[in-house]
C-alpha cells in the first residue's frame, strides 16, 4: 500500500497494486447471526434495543458492495448484505462469504509477533540479522521497527525499483505479474532484500511498507518450524473459532470479482479475477475471511483471549502513526486492506457506554457495482485529451501546455485509465468523480509521502447540467465532497480548513485551493485547476506532510 496519507489523493491509487490474501482451509462457521432476518427492501437488519440508537444514526443506514457489520461483545447491532449471489450463482451473499481482507491481514500477523513474544521464542528488540545473517543492514533493523512500518526498507509491491534493483514501468509490470504469479520465490525475495538501499534511518521515520510484515512472516516460520498459514490456523483462527478464514490457499474465497479483465490480462489474476499466488500472500495480506469470523477474532483479540494485557498495550502502541498492525483512530483502532478486487476495513470503536464496538465492511471493488452511481467509463474519449510524457526527470503534457521538473527522488506512476475510487460517495459525487482521470501520479520514493497528481476533468461529463462549471466551483465541491468521503469512512479523516484564490504555475493563471486534512496527523493539500478548453479542467493535486511548502512545489513548473 502506499503512504496512506496519499488515500485523498486517489482514494487510493495503491488499490490497484496491493497484495491480495489467500488461504488454507475451508470450513462451516458457527453461525451467530441465525435470529437475524434481513429486510427484503433494505437488504439489512438494525437492532431494536434503544441502547444502540445513538450506534444506528450513524451506521443504520450503511450500504456497500459486499457485507458490513457493527457489533459489540454482546450482539449484533447492524448487519447489510448485497442483494447478490455468491460464487455459485444460487448463495446469497451473507455475514459468512468469503472475501479477501488484504493488509487487514497484517493484525493476525502482529498478533503472532507478540504470542510468541510471550513463549520467549522471540523479542521484538531482535534485530534482523539474527534471523537473515546476511543481512548487513539488518544489524540495525528490529522486529520493533518492522511491526511499526520505521524500518526505512521499501516496499517490494508499490515501490518496486529500489527493493527489485529494476527501472520503469515495464519492469515494474513485469515483477508485479511474476510475484502475482507466485514467479518470485523467497529466495529470490530476500536476495533483492540484502541488496536494497534504505530510505531513511531506522525509527527515524513512518513509511507503509508490505515488505516490514511479509519478513515478520519469515520469522514465525523460523521460529516456530511451522508455515505461516499452520501457525496462524493453530494459534489464531481455532482459537477464535474463525471457521470459514484461511491463509495460504486458493480457491476458497466465494464473492465474486467485478471489473478484472485488465489484472487478468496482464497475469495478476485467474480469468474469473481471483488471486494465484499464495506463496506471495503471508504475513502482510493472505488471509481470506468473512464478517462473522471477523467478528470473532476482534471479541476475541480486543477480550484477552489471544494475548496478555502487556501485549495488548505493545500492539495498540502508538509510534509515529502506526500501532502494530492497526491504526489509532480518534476513538480506537482500524486497518484496512485492498487488493486487485477487495476492500476491507476492521474498525474498533472504544466506547464508554458500550465498551468495544466492532465495524466490519468487506466488499467487492470497481466501478460497475457502485451502488447508486451513475459512473462514466471513459470520460475522456472522443476530447482532445493527450496523456503527458516522462523523461529524463520532467513531466510534459503539450495539450495542457505544462511542464513539470520532478523533485529528486520522486518516481512516476505511469497507469492507464487510473478513476478515483469512489467508496462512500453520493451519487453526484460519483459522478463528477467518474469524469475525472488521473494522467500520472509522482510520489516521493525518500518516503516523505509527499506525492502530485495530474488529472483530468470532462465538465460536460461530470456536470452534464452546467456547461460553464467554473474551476472555483469543482475545487469548493470537491473539498466538500472529501469533507462527505471522510465522514462516511470507516477510517475517516476531517477536513480542518479550506483557502480558495488565484495562483501562478508556469506563467499561467489557476484558481488554488488549499485545505488542510487530519487523517492520523495533518496533511496539507494544494488543488490547482485550470480549464484548457471548453471541456477539459486541468487539475494538479499536491500533497505536503513534512516541512516543504507550496512554494518549493510551485518552482517546479517555471
Amino acid at each position: 500500500m502506499y503512504n496512506k496519507l496519499l488515500k485523498p489523493i486517489s482514494l487510493l491509487i495503491a488499490a490497484a497494486m496491493l497484495l491480495p490474501t489467500v488461504s488454507c482451509s475451508n470450513k462451516k462457521s458457527d453461525d451467530i447471526f441465525s435470529d437475524i432476518k434481513l429486510s427484503e427492501s433494505e437488504q439489512s437488519w438494525s437492532n431494536k434495543n434503544e441502547k444502540y440508537s445513538e450506534l444506528l444514526e450513524t451506521y443504520g443506514s450503511k450500504k456497500c458492495n459486499g457485507v458490513m457489520a457493527v457489533a459489540t461483545d454482546d450482539d449484533i447491532v447492524y448487519l447489510y448484505c448485497e442483494d447478490t449471489a455468491e460464487k455459485d450463482g444460487k448463495t446469497p451473499v451473507s455475514q459468512d462469504t468469503v472475501f479477501d481482507i488484504a493488509s487487514v491481514s497484517k493484525t493476525f500477523t502482529a498478533v503472532c509477533i507478540l504470542q510468541l513474544q510471550e513463549k520467549d521464542k522471540l523479542s521484538i528488540d531482535d534485530t534482523l540479522d539474527k534471523y537473515f545473517p546476511e543481512y548487513e543492514k539488518g544489524k540495525d533493523i528490529t522486529i520493533y521497527n518492522l511491526l511499526h512500518m520505521n524500518s526505512g526498507i521499501p516496499d517490494y509491491m508499490n515501490n518496486p525499483d529500489p527493493f527489485w534493483n529494476i527501472s520503469g514501468a515495464e519492469a515494474a509490470d513485469k515483477q508485479l505479474s511474476d510475484i502475482l504469479q507466485d514467479k518470485t520465490t523467497d529466495e529470490q525475495f530476500l536476495e533483492a532484500l540484502y541488496n536494497a538501499p534504505l530510505m531513511f534511518e531506522p525509527g527515524t521515520q513512518f513509511s507503509y511498507s508490505n515488505t516490514n510484515y511479509r519478513l515478520l512472516a519469515f520469522i514465525i516460520e523460523q521460529v516456530t518450524g511451522m508455515k505461516y498459514c499452520d501457525y496462524v490456523q493453530k494459534n489464531i483462527f481455532d482459537k477464535c473459532g474463525m471457521k470459514k478464514t484461511t491463509s495460504m490457499a486458493k480457491d476458497d474465497m466465494t464473492y465474486v470479482p467485478v471489473d478484472f479483465e485488465e489484472q487478468a490480462a496482464y497475469g495478476f489474476t485467474d480469468e474469473n479475477g481471483y488471486p494465484v499466488c499464495p506463496n506471495n500472500s503471508r504475513g502482510d495480506g493472505g488471509i481470506h475471511s468473512c464478517v462473522s469470523d471477523m467478528i470473532a477474532f476482534d471479541r476475541a483479540l480486543f477480550g484477552g483471549k489471544l494475548l496478555s494485557k502487556n501485549s495488548m498495550e505493545i500492539l495498540l502502541k502508538d509510534d509515529d502513526s502506526y500501532c502494530c498492525g492497526l491504526n489509532q483512530d480518534k476513538n480506537g483502532y482500524s486497518h484496512d486492506g485492498s487488493s486487485l478486487s477487495c476492500s476491507a476495513n476492521n474498525k474498533i470503536i472504544e466506547s464508554d457506554e458500550l465498551g468495544y464496538v466492532y465495524v466490519i465492511t468487506l466488499e467487492r471493488t470497481g466501478n460497475s457495482v457502485q451502488n447508486g452511481a451513475d459512473i462514466i467509463a471513459e470520460p475522456l474519449e472522443d476530447t482532445g485529451y493527450t496523456r503527458g510524457t516522462v523523461k529524463d526527470g520532467v513531466y510534459i503534457n503539450e495539450y495542457a501546455d505544462i511542464k513539470m521538473t520532478l523533485p529528486e527522488g520522486y518516481e512516476s506512476i505511469e497507469v492507464e485509465d487510473l478513476p478515483s475510487v469512489m467508496s462512500g460517495f453520493e451519487k453526484e459525487d460519483k459522478r463528477i468523480e467518474s469524469a475525472k482521470r488521473c494522467d500520472n501520479l509522482f510520489y516521493d520514493g525518500n518516503g516523505s509521502g509527499n506525492a502530485i497528481e495530474i488529472s483530468f476533468l470532462n465538465t460536460k461529463l461530470g456536470v452534464p447540467d452546467d456547461s460553464d462549471y467554473t474551476e472555483e466551483e469543482y475545487l469548493d465541491d470537491y473539498i466538500e465532497l472529501m469533507a462527505r468521503a471522510g465522514e462516511d469512512d470507516e477510517d475517516g479523516w476531517t477536513i480542518k480548513s479550506k483557502d480558495i484564490n488565484k495562483a501562478i504555475l508556469g506563467g499561467k493563471e489557476y484558481v488554488r485551493a488549499k485545505s488542510v486534512i487530519d487523517y492520523h496527523g495533518n496533511t496539507e493539500f494544494n488543488y490547482f485547476a485550470r480549464k484548457i478548453d471548453d471541456e477539459l479542467m486541468y487539475i494538479i493535486t499536491m500533497s505536503i506532510n513534512n516541512d516543504e511548502s507550496v512554494s518549493d512545489f510551485e518552482k517546479l513548473f517555471e
